[in-house]
């Protein structure tokens, strides 16, 4: 009951795009910057993250450049882009000016095309939602404290309700701003940790406009769809490719033509050791019926891994790219915690999830015939 389906809008994600340049500029007043100090404004385009900054003069700046479609853009008072706070805007062409407060850049006042008029209403309405789900939430606390069971259980089920309030509220805004830009974000970012049935995905984003399908966050929201759809079972996986200790690469699609369990783990992980006794046990037991193991570490220290896998006699394929949580192929399959798996069969198809101890036994043993 602490964590808010509202989301920041802090992380973004690149694609690209190409149409007619347009010109754009960037006004406005900085209050409370100290003179000659300078202000900094962020996006992300083809793959680059692009930086430009502004001296502030009398408590005026201005930033001038060019664009190729509506995107996101973000002020920071230094020029680290991942600083927070920040102050969010779209910008489309055209002028934007900003009013803003050094010291409370998110409360800044934003002016500029139709496509900041729309994140403007989206902003609000997602805002207006997460300060009545914050009420809920501190009735809920409250009601803990005291030990009331009845009023926390009312409030977990106004709490579930609001999240399907704010899902059609979300599906209404698209409808109503299908040509938008934000509309296309909205899809991607709603969706970053979706458990929604992939065929409800491709619905709302059936409801953008053609013109929107082929811009940048059109292209993420498509791109969320084919993420969604190659991590779901009953659909083919999404292929990888991870470097084994000896720095070969190896891609999963290698293993199409038998049955293979991607195992995510880490030598570190002690729930994943104790589990890799029952992983040898179906292996050494399925081995010569089609059956194979490839592990994606999420180590970081290269030794430590293969001194596990030498340990745990794990004989198989091992793979890794020693990011440790941030391991690409676990980004890829949204893996949170391991140990996590994923079986598929022989045309590289996910047949089923996590599945531990006896239940990957007892999987294998219906599937292999």
């Amino acid at each position: 009951m602490t964590k808010f389906f509202i989301i920041s809008f802090s992380a973004l994600a690149l694609s690209s795009f190409s149409q007619t340049s347009f010109n754009f500029s960037v006004t406005g007043e900085l209050k409370n910057a100290p003179e000659g100090s300078y202000t900094y404004i962020h996006h992300k385009w083809d793959g680059k993250d692009v930086t430009d900054s502004a001296k502030v003069k009398a408590g005026k700046f201005t930033f001038t450049g060019k664009g190729k479609e509506p995107n996101m853009f973000w002020m920071t008072k230094s020029r680290s882009m991942n600083e927070q706070p920040n102050l969010i805007f779209f910008i489309d062409g055209g002028k934007t000016t900003i009013s803003a407060n050094l010291d409370s850049l998110p409360k800044a006042k934003v002016t500029g095309g139709q496509t900041q008029k729309d994140y403007a209403d989206y902003n609000a309405m997602m805002f207006g939602f997460g300060a009545r789900q914050q009420v809920l939430v501190n009735a809920y606390n409250e009601a803990k404290n005291k030990g009331d069971a009845a009023v926390m259980n009312e409030k977990v089920a106004e709490y579930k309700g609001m999240e399907t309030e704010v899902k059609a509220a979300i599906e209404n805004f698209i409808k109503s701003h299908s040509k938008s830009a934000v509309s296309g974000y909205a899809i991607y970012y709603n969706n970053q940790n979706s458990t929604a049935p992939v065929e409800e995905l491709e619905r709302v984003v059936g409801l953008l406009d053609k013109s929107v399908l082929n811009t940048k966050y059109g292209k993420l929201a498509q791109e969320k769809v084919n993420q969604i759809r190659g991590t779901t079972i009953g659909y083919p996986a999404l292929n990888f490719a991870q470097a084994d200790p000896t720095g070969k690469m190896v891609n999963l699609s290698d293993f199409k033509g038998k049955y293979v369990l991607v195992d995510f783990w880490a030598s570190w992980c002690g729930p994943c050791r104790a589990e890799n006794p029952n992983v040898v046990m179906a292996y050494n037991k399925y081995k010569d019926k089609g059956f194979t193991v490839l592990g994606v570490s999420f180590d970081q220290v290269k030794d430590k891994w293969i001194q596990a896998v030498e340990k745990d006699q794990l004989t198989w394929t091992q793979i890794s790219d020693l990011k440790g949580w941030g391991n690409e192929a676990g980004k890829l399959y949204g893996i949170t915690s391991i140990p996590a798996n994923l079986l598929l069969d022989k045309d590289g198809k996910i047949v089923a999830k996590n599945l531990r101890g006896a239940d990957l036994e007892a999987k294998l043993e219906e599937i292999i015939k």
